[in-house]
């Protein structure tokens, strides 16, 4: 079972629990569709975009899938699929046909009370399957946390520590770019969910700041975690939440609203492409990283002395939470800057790949 993005999955949530009950198949759920949560009886996976990058992924693949929500983030997931070309059901009650590959061999238009009666009525389950993933992601895991936790943070720190810590009843919203993909890898399941929404499609990184604000004027305590070019594509965006007329909530503006800011130095997602290494260095960084003139620390603390509301600059995992932890209502608006080192974070992610395919290849920290 796949869960892409959806804006009301709360309302889809007890007919995927009860499929996945009924089938015993896994849940890969992304986080924006508000399903990737502990429900009982489901193997939820955290960790299936790394999983997916695996010989053990390959080596079983499913014969049928079927989804609910929007396309997917995980590009494995996609290129999995395409692959093995399982038998497809898409659930698309608004006919969206969001299928880019072509992979989809049933196109069903209907809501999640018949996605609830076939689960009782058509299914049994499949033994061992959904323990199969559960076991992999666990081991996935393991490995992820060995690596984190012997390193200073990085991107992918930042994601783990947004699910650890965020109080209950928070919203996430979270960048294009890398802070989507990087939520996608590392962001687990909780017992309190989160509500997650992204910035996908043809908006890049523009109006992030704006659009989060947005969810923090509806009340919800709100945490946005953007790149620094998103951030400064929208400063006009955080000056106009710290405008926002009071409300009942929060500090300045009436919001609570919490900016998180990883600094690498530009749009370092390019880095991760094969051209890097292949161009040159000077012209890469001119046309795709455009690495900013200023730190975002420097703005952030320039804004805050102008504006009057609080700036921390983090280096460390413990930090990071301790201030994540305090986002409750009436928090108003504040600035966390992490400083990132482009090529330690893009070594990092490697780092994590492959100690997550030796773990599931027998090695440790699997049984």
């Amino acid at each position: 079972m796949v869960a892409g993005p959806m804006w009301d999955g709360d309302r889809w949530a007890e007919a995927v629990a009860e499929f996945c009950r009924a089938s015993g198949w896994p849940l890969l759920a992304e986080p924006c569709s508000q399903l990737r949560r502990e429900l009982d009886g489901v193997v939820v996976t955290d960790h299936h975009d790394l999983l997916l990058r695996t010989p053990w992924a390959d080596a079983e693949p499913p014969g049928a899938v079927l989804r609910v929500g929007g396309a997917p983030t995980c590009k494995p997931l996609r290129l999995w699929i395409e692959r093995h070309r399982p038998a497809f059901a898409f659930v698309d009650p608004a006919s969206t046909w969001a299928d880019a590959s072509f992979s989809v061999s049933l196109h069903l238009t209907i809501g999640p009370e018949a996605v609830t009666e076939a689960a009782r009525t058509l299914l049994s389950p499949e033994s061992g399957w959904g323990q199969r993933w559960a076991d992999a992601d666990s081991c996935a895991a393991a490995a992820i946390d060995g690596v984190l936790d012997a390193e200073s943070l990085l991107e992918a720190g930042v994601a783990r520590q947004l699910g650890r810590s965020l109080p209950a009843g928070h919203a996430l919203y979270v960048s294009n770019s890398m802070p989507v993909r990087d939520v996608d890898s590392y962001l687990r399941a909780r017992a309190e969910p989160l509500t997650v929404h992204a910035s996908r499609g043809a908006s890049g990184i523009d109006g992030v700041i704006s659009a989060a604000t947005g969810v923090a004027a509806t009340g919800t305590p709100t945490t946005v975690l953007v790149g620094d070019l998103a951030f400064r594509h929208d400063l006009g965006g955080l000056v106009g939440a710290f405008d926002t007329e009071p409300a009942a909530h929060g500090g300045p503006g009436g919001l609570d609203l919490t900016v998180v800011v990883v600094d690498n130095g530009g749009g370092t997602i390019f880095s991760f492409l094969p051209a890097h290494g292949v161009i040159d260095a000077g012209a890469f960084d001119r046309l795709l990283t455009t690495p900013p003139a200023h730190a975002s620390a420097e703005l952030a603390s320039g804004l805050s002395a102008a504006l009057g509301f609080v700036h921390h600059r983090v280096q460390s995992s413990e930090a990071l939470g301790e201030l994540l932890a305090q986002s409750q209502p009436g928090g108003g608006l504040r600035i966390i800057t992490i400083d990132v080192d482009a090529d330690a974070n893009r070594n990092q992610h490697r780092r994590i790949a492959e100690a997550v395919e030796i773990a599931l290849d027998g090695g440790e920290p699997c049984p």
